[in-house]
């Protein structure tokens, strides 16, 4: 357990309070890496008032009363430097739902939880404690966590949108030695980096970093940002690993597949670069910027279906046997079908019916569903991903020789980038985005909107003063 305490308490001064905060806390839920916890510490350091953290785990011990000793201990330690802010990261370790047996550690588990509960009906609105809690797990946390008066608030923190991680790029390259412009630099690098969450572009700016240092650089260019990209993606190169020349052939065709197949579908993201350079698992690699976008039409996931089985096609056209290298599409394309059939009712026999898929690790001890529905939606699944196929394997047919050129150049480069591709196969036939301003284009302006609701402009100023706070010496831990 960690407390951090500011110079002075701020606004939540106890004498004449601009605030009476309540036990009813909040709870940030969300991706991992989106900024739960930095959200949660900015909240103290902007509140100026003692920040008190502590780990879900911290209080799960092999001793019985030992995880309800702790909870008490920490809740009379908030009470004792009140006002201040209670944070508790992932509270799913503790917080996990009662089930009606419980033997050896998980009754400790529970008593736990009891206890946890018990300490935030204790609080009253004088208290002067904000309880905040941390969570990528908000489905299996107890019910009688979340009711009002507890945790009965939920901010959902998502993966940020274009105009976020150019803000957050802005943060992350300000230290970074670069002659590139950072301002143009950061839009480029949020719109080659759809779905990245805060840490996974933390993580891209020091790799730069790391590969520009590694080459003796003075600077750092733009070619290493995207190498960064590429192994954060894909997993780091392996050059020193030896295909035989048959494999190499197979490798290149399947990822010539993909990208001829991608090039002329109208749905499939745009394609940014193709390699047969081993990379992680991988023996190849096909890099694709895909839209920022969260609904899709029956058209656009069949696309990207036949997209990925594109390889597979290929290696059927050109060598008349298939190989193992298929399998991570395949792996995709399943997922993809039965989230059609299951999840988002696209399927005609099934009907406009959701059902719950089981998350990864998770025990599945009973279909939602009756067995003759079981057997219906697996064979809506294997039909859809075979009509899938057939169109791929039509659709390559027909432009054979182009995947043919891709697949030799392949061979002699290694990698192709998007200008390789147009010089073989001519323009894409189907307009796409590439840019930063094409992708914001019609959302207002060109930055992210950062400034706070009306009427609380001024909400951390001195209510004496009307000014904020002094600038504070930093914090020291205790």
């Amino acid at each position: 357990m960690h407390i951090v305490f500011p110079q002075d308490d701020g606004i939540f001064q106890q004498d004449n309070a601009r605030y009476h905060t309540s036990a009813s806390g909040a709870i940030l839920t969300g991706p991992p890496g989106t900024g739960k916890t930095l959200l949660a510490k900015a909240t103290a350091g902007e509140a100026n008032v003692p920040f008190i953290t502590v780990s879900g785990s911290e209080f799960l011990e092999m001793f019985v009363g030992v995880g309800p000793s702790r909870v008490r201990d920490m809740f009379s330690l908030a009470r004792k430097n009140a006002p201040c802010i209670l944070f508790i990261d992932e509270i799913d370790a503790v917080g996990r739902k009662r089930g009606g047996r419980s033997f050896g550690g998980h009754s400790e588990q529970e008593n736990t939880l009891n206890q946890l509960l018990v300490e935030m009906d204790g609080f009253n609105t004088t208290t002067n404690v904000v309880v905040l809690a941390a969570t990528n797990r908000v489905d299996i946390l107890d019910q009688a966590l979340l009711r009002p008066g507890r945790f009965d608030r939920q901010i959902f923190v998502p993966a940020p949108d274009i105009k976020g991680r150019a803000s957050i790029f802005k943060v992350h390259l300000q230290p970074l030695k670069t002659l590139i412009d950072k301002m143009d630099l950061s839009r480029k690098m949020a719109a080659l980096t759809p779905g990245f969450t805060g840490a996974d572009i933390a993580n891209v700016c020091n790799e730069a970093a790391l590969i520009a240092a590694r080459d003796l650089n003075e600077s750092i260019h733009m070619k290493h940002f995207e190498q960064a990209i590429e192994r954060v993606v894909a997993g780091m190169e392996k050059k020193t690993s030896v295909l035989q020349p048959e494999e190499k052939r197979t490798v290149a065709y399947h990822e010539a597949g993909h990208a001829v197949a991608g090039w002329f579908l109208e749905h499939a993201d745009p394609l940014l670069k193709v390699s047969i350079i081993p990379r992680g698992k991988g023996l190849g690699y096909a890099q694709y910027l895909p839209k920022e976008q969260y609904l899709y039409t029956t058209e656009q996931l069949f696309d990207r279906m036949c997209m990925t089985l594109g390889g597979r096609c290929s290696e059927q056209i050109f060598f008349g046997k298939i190989t193992t290298g298929a399998q991570d599409d395949l792996r995709k394309v399943t997922q993809s079908a039965y989230a059609q059939v299951v999840q988002f009712g696209m399927n005609e026999k099934v009907g406009q019916l959701s059902f719950e898929m089981p998350q990864p690790g998770d025990m599945v001890l009973d279909k939602p569903y009756s067995e003759a529905t079981s057997q219906l939606i697996d064979s809506e699944v294997r039909s859809l991903i075979s009509r899938a196929y057939d169109r791929t394997l039509q659709l390559l047919k027909e432009h054979q020789k182009d995947v043919e050129k891709v697949a030799l150049r392949l061979l002699d480069k290694e990698i192709l980038s998007r200008d390789d591709m147009i010089e073989l196969l001519g323009a894409r036939p189907f307009k796409e985005k590439s840019t930063y301003e094409e992708f914001v284009e019609g959302t207002g302006s060109f930055e992210e909107d950062t400034t706070l609701p009306k009427g609380l402009e001024g909400w951390n100023k001195d209510p004496k003063t009307d000014k904020k706070p002094s600038p504070k010496p930093a914090p020291t831990e205790s």
